[in-house]
């Protein structure tokens, strides 16, 4: 009898012992509770904050119109929810802020073709923003946008620190939309060559290879070289 009771207690620890990793892989899965509405009233609010950091979110704010403002607070609200469903929130939350990046600095690329190629390249795309000063309100809500995320992942999986990913696909993405906004000018005037292609094929691989590996970058790594702040100009 002492030994079956033995095996038993022996059983049970196991057993519990199995819980406890796959809950606590679960937990560094899933990371930390974090209700996206009360990120964004401390953001709308900035109450906490002084200095710099009081004035940078100001700024960012003071960027986007009410209208917008309200439209990003919608579209982070949808985020959250979707996260919901998502087996590694992280990674989903990575490559929203990849994707983000490539809008952003696509949209400055295109804000620095030629007047005359701007208005062709908009009356071919009814996608494309079809002003200037549209296309800037974007930007402005995106960089919004993009900051409470990366807030968001800080708090939710401490998947912020300079140097990190994030700074490293910042400078991948902005030479490859550089590349798309050579390859764009080139393809309106009608002198894109076949090594334009082959150039354009070989940056789309290599930015999708960048994507790939970056996910799987552990939060927190640091990257020496890339701690450098924000791209502000895509000609930088």
């Amino acid at each position: 009898m002492p030994l079956v009771i033995a095996l038993v207690i022996v059983l049970c620890a196991a057993l519990l012992g199995v819980q406890w990793l796959r809950m606590n892989r679960r937990r560094r899965v899933q990371g930390r509770q974090i209700a996206m509405e009360s990120l964004w009233q401390a953001w709308v609010g900035a109450d906490s904050l002084s200095g710099s950091a009081r004035d940078e979110r100001e700024t960012l704010l003071a960027q986007v119109d009410a209208e917008n403002r309200e439209s990003v607070h919608r579209s982070l609200l949808d985020f959250e929810l979707g996260l919901q469903s998502e087996t590694s929130p992280m990674i989903a939350l990575r490559k929203e802020l990849m994707d983000s990046m490539d809008r952003r600095l696509l949209n400055l690329e295109i804000l620095q073709l030629p007047d005359e190629v701007r208005q062709r390249l908009r009356a071919q795309s009814s996608e494309m923003m079809q002003s200037d000063a549209l296309a800037h309100a974007y930007i402005a809500a995106n960089d919004l946008r993009m900051a409470i995320l990366r807030e968001y992942a800080a708090q939710r999986f401490n998947d912020c620190i300079a140097g990190d990913w994030f700074d490293v696909y910042r400078k991948a993405s902005r030479l490859k939309q550089r590349s798309a906004r050579n390859f764009i000018q080139r393809t309106l005037a009608g002198s894109q060559s076949s090594v334009d292609d082959a150039r354009y094929q070989t940056m789309s691989l290599v930015d999708h290879e960048i994507r790939a590996r970056l996910l799987k970058v552990p939060a927190g790594a640091r990257f020496p070289g890339f701690d450098a702040g924000p791209d502000t100009d895509p000609a930088g």
